[in-house]
C-alpha cells in the first residue's frame, strides 16, 4: 500500500530514506486519479522494497508545498525518483506507462539487491575461509621414556 504524506518534511524523510521513490500526485476530486488509484495500489504492493524502493501518494490539496515544489499542474502525475532526483514524469492515468515503469524500476532494485547478497555471500565466504584453515596428516610419536617428539607426517 501506497503511503498517504502528511507533510513536506514527512514527504522528504521518505525520498531521503530510499534509492527509488515513486510519488502519486492526485486529488480527490479526480475522477482519473480515482481510476488509477487501484493499479498505483496494486504495484506498490508488489514491488515495495524497504529502504530502496517506496510508494507514496500526495494529496495536491493538502500538500500544497510539496505539489508547488514539483511544478504539479495536472493530476495524476507520477514523480520517480532515484537518489532524490526526478528521473521520470508520467502524467494523467495512463496505466501502461506507469507499469511499465515500476516494472523497470522494480527490475533494477531486484538486481541490487541479488549482487549485495552476492557480494555478502563472497564477504561470508572469505571469513569463514580464513577461519577454518586446517591441516591435514598424521602425527606419530618417536622416542623413549624421557624424549618423546611429536611430527607431523
Amino acid at each position: 500500500m501506497p503511503t498517504e504524506i502528511t507533510s513536506a518534511l514527512h514527504f522528504h524523510t521518505l525520498l531521503t530514506s530510499h534509492t527509488y521513490f515513486i510519488a502519486d500526485f492526485y486529488a480527490t476530486w479526480c475522477p482519473p486519479c480515482k481510476t488509477i488509484a487501484p493499479y498505483y495500489s496494486q504495484l506498490s504492493s508488489m514491488h515495495s522494497v524497504p529502504h530502496k524502493l517506496a510508494f507514496v501518494k500526495v494529496n495536491v490539496d493538502e500538500q500544497e508545498e510539496v505539489a508547488a515544489k514539483y511544478g504539479i499542474t495536472a493530476m495524476p502525475t507520477f514523480l520517480v525518483f532515484k537518489g532524490g532526483e526526478v528521473i521520470e514524469t508520467i502524467k494523467g492515468a495512463n496505466v501502461p506507462a506507469l507499469k511499465r515503469v515500476v516494472e523497470m524500476v522494480g527490475g533494477k532494485v531486484k538486481a541490487e539487491s541479488m549482487r549485495e547478497a552476492e557480494k555478502e555471500k563472497e564477504a561470508e565466504g572469505k571469513i569463514q575461509g580464513d577461519e577454518e584453515k586446517t591441516v591435514s596428516g598424521s602425527y606419530g610419536m618417536t622416542g623413549g621414556h624421557s624424549s618423546w617428539k611429536m611430527s607431523l607426517n
